[in-house]
């Protein structure tokens, strides 16, 4: 119980100061929703599964308590199924602080995969619970699809099976399913990432030595990821999606790093690694279920690379400082990037200043704002990055008519045309193309007129994410 309580009051004392911060990204929008509460204990529940946000300050409270248990049932799973004390709590230690997890421990709207994750740790405490829980785990976050194969390789492997009974006798899970990888998905992705095919290893393998580079080091931080972003949007990005480079050697690597560590005797280690691998397998862009990379989508598979990590450093005080130091240190200083809104955006620049995504989304807000100067130097910053961006070439165009050039806005928008994204026919941003299409048509009509004060529909030109 000691163990349990340090736990917490690490969690207490690093995260406190997040109570204090506001919304960032889909916390806006889930706290402006239009929802109706049928009375105290029904709105609770709607601020704790991430449906609607009452009030910042109860939302990140909820988030701490959330975490914290997480990091306590890790501890409790771990050592209840393992045996291994020491190992566990070093675990639990790290798994509190490590910066990856921040979209879990910080970012309200993650905190569905902390709930989910705590399911799957009281499946390692209560085994004989596995199939009960696992179909809970559905109601909170889809990151626990496969949780279940870690049994595998236990007295209870027949657990494992709890994935096609579930499967088979709850039409909710199903449904679930379905919904993630081929009705939301037609948003965001398009044939190229949903479909599977031989080839998709590659960019498979790649994901999979990603998230093993970013639990262990995480250094590159954001809310967004320049790593396999825009895979499946257009050629070129694909073309780079199934290059041969050091993340898919790094996956290779994680792959066979399992049987290679179980085969010198490194049992524990080993299955760390499998946890990890178990976990982070739907996320691996085989098929591309939401986005290409976030950090959220480790939270659950990076239990197993800390308890991985810890089994090997366990009897040695100095690494397992200096691992806990790095990370709470890094943590600490990108921390404040979840405060607001506007920061994370600026601190996702300064991570990945090359990745044209962030400088699009600053310069939308801008837009947002009238500040069309402002949003001309974002959206430009974002063409030196990726020139042939739909988005970018787009927002250029939209930019260049708000501020009265029309031959530059005309250009932009014949480029941003000839760079649409693979099967954007279906996709909502069309109607804006049509939009700012009419307008450059009003405009030039005006200038045929030799109109002397040009009037810009701006309710027309818009900028787009």
């Amino acid at each position: 119980m000691e163990k349990a309580l340090i736990i917490a009051l690490v969690n207490l004392l690093l995260y406190f100061r997040t109570i204090y911060f506001g919304y960032v990204s889909d916390d806006v929008e889930r706290s402006l929703r239009k929802q109706e509460f049928k009375n105290r204990l029904h709105g609770w529940w709607l601020q704790f599964i991430c449906m609607k946000h009452i009030h910042p300050q109860v939302a990140h409270f909820l988030t701490i308590i959330t975490h914290t248990l997480c990091c306590i049932s890790v501890y409790f799973g771990l050592k209840t199924f393992t045996g291994l004390d020491s190992v566990s709590f070093i675990t639990a230690l790290l798994f509190s602080v490590n910066p990856v997890n921040i979209q879990g421990s910080v970012w309200i709207s993650g905190r569905n995969y902390v709930t989910a994750t705590i399911l799957c740790m009281l499946m390692l405490i209560f085994p004989p619970s596995v199939p009960v829980l696992y179909h809970a785990t559905s109601y909170f976050a889809v990151n626990a699809w496969f949780f279940p194969l870690i049994f595998l390789f236990s007295k209870w492997w027949f657990m494992a099976f709890s994935i096609p009974v579930v499967w088979l006798l709850f039409k909710r899970n199903r449904k679930i399913m379905h919904v993630k990888i081929w009705d939301s998905p037609v948003k965001t992705t398009n044939t190229e990432m949903r479909s599977p095919k031989p080839m998709k290893i590659i960019p498979f393998l790649k994901t999979v030595g990603y998230y093993t580079k970013l639990c262990i080091f995480p250094w590159v931080m954001g809310i967004d990821h320049a790593f396999l972003y825009g895979f499946g949007t257009n050629k070129t990005d694909n073309e780079k999606g199934y290059n041969l480079d050091m993340s898919l050697i790094i996956g290779i690597i994680s792959v066979l790093l399992p049987f290679i560590a179980y085969f010198y005797g490194f049992k524990w280690c080993a299955w760390g690694l499998f946890f990890f691998l178990v976990n982070i397998a739907m996320w691996g862009n085989y098929v591309t279920i939401q986005q290409q990379i976030s950090q959220r989508y480790a939270y659950l598979a990076n239990v197993g690379m800390m308890f991985a990590i810890a089994s090997l450093i366990v009897n040695y005080p100095i690494i397992v400082t200096i691992f806990l130091t790095a990370y709470i240190v890094r943590l600490w200083y990108h921390m404040p990037a979840y405060q607001d809104d506007w920061w994370v955006v600026e601190e996702t620049v300064g991570e990945s200043r090359s990745f044209h995504y962030p400088w699009v989304v600053r310069g939308m807000k801008k837009f947002s704002m009238k500040d069309f100067l402002g949003a001309m130097f974002d959206f430009q910053q974002a063409y030196k990055c990726k020139p042939y961006d739909f988005k970018v070439l787009y927002n250029l165009a939209s930019t260049s008519l708000a501020l009265g050039n029309v031959p530059q806005a005309e250009q932009f928008l014949k480029l941003a045309k000839e760079n649409m994204y693979d099967e954007m026919e279906t996709d909502k941003e069309t109607p804006v193309i049509k939009a700012l299409t009419e307008e450059l048509e009003s405009i030039k009509n005006q200038i045929a007129k030799s109109q002397t004060s040009l009037q810009i529909n701006l309710a027309r030109v818009f900028a787009v994410k």
